[in-house]
């Protein structure tokens, strides 16, 4: 016997929603992440603000008090303190431009100004500096510092130049005491010309200058010492920190 078919009943499982319903229940999901999204975001706004408005209320003052005491307290003991003394200069080849050639103009004449030297090195740390200048006739004057360990050396080295430089090696030697804390003045006659040198210790700084003067040239012997005396104390002023 044959039955007829039933019917095919859809089970209630895995069924889809109809279109409409679907839409509208993303549309209330999605409406929901928004408003949360929103809540957040204005927090967050608010605290950030907030903090805007208290770092401005306390930094904002501490920098201008800061600002207005460096100018009056350090700037007005600082005046006070060095008279306007020149910074320290570092001991290097472009500290040759820091000296003042106002003496040396005045001994040796118009400086030439294409013709000067420079040069510098370091040892150890310790730092050695060459500065020759020279006038329209080629005459200089060369100014050669080195820095040591302690003032001591320096001082050694300085009046063992009564040992080398001295009579029975042909040298006129004599203790110079106008600056520093040691100082020797030696000259050497090569019969058309005078080697002139001044050696003064200023601490640990060495300093050594040295000029030829030629017979047939305007410049004296006491213009020169004159003028390397000039450099010792500019030397002493410009690179105090070494000294």
């Amino acid at each position: 016997m044959t039955y007829p078919s039933q019917p095919g009943y859809p089970s209630p499982y895995g069924q889809q929603q109809p279109p409409g319903r679907q839409q509208n229940t993303l549309w209330l999901i999605g409406g929901t992440v928004v408003i949360v999204l929103a809540v957040i975001f204005t927090v967050i706004l608010v605290v950030v603000q907030g903090n805007k408005d208290d770092n401005s209320a306390d930094g904002g003052g501490t920098e201008t008090t800061d600002g207005g005491n460096d100018g009056g307290d350090n700037g007005g003991d600082d005046g006070g303190d060095d008279g306007g003394n020149q910074a320290g200069v570092e001991l290097n080849a472009d500290a040759c431009a820091a000296f003042s050639l106002d003496s040396f103009e005045s001994s040796y004449g118009a400086v030439d100004e294409g013709s000067t030297y420079s040069s510098a090195s370091s040892s150890g740390g310790l730092n050695s500096l060459t500065c020759t200048f020279y006038n329209e006739d080629f005459t200089s004057v060369t100014i050669y510092l080195s820095d040591y360990d302690n003032a001591g050396d320096v001082t050694d080295r300085v009046t063992s130049d009564a040992d080398y430089y001295n009579e029975a090696n042909g040298y006129t030697y004599s203790e110079w005491s106008d600056y520093g804390d040691a100082g020797s003045f030696y000259t050497y006659d090569y019969g058309d010309s005078v080697a002139t040198t001044l050696h003064v210790a200023l601490g640990s700084l060495d300093v050594s200058i040295s000029s030829t003067l030629y017979d047939n040239e305007d410049v004296t012997s006491d213009a020169a010492l004159a003028t390397m005396a000039d450099f010792v104390q500019q030397s002493d002023s410009l690179f105090s920190d070494y000294t």
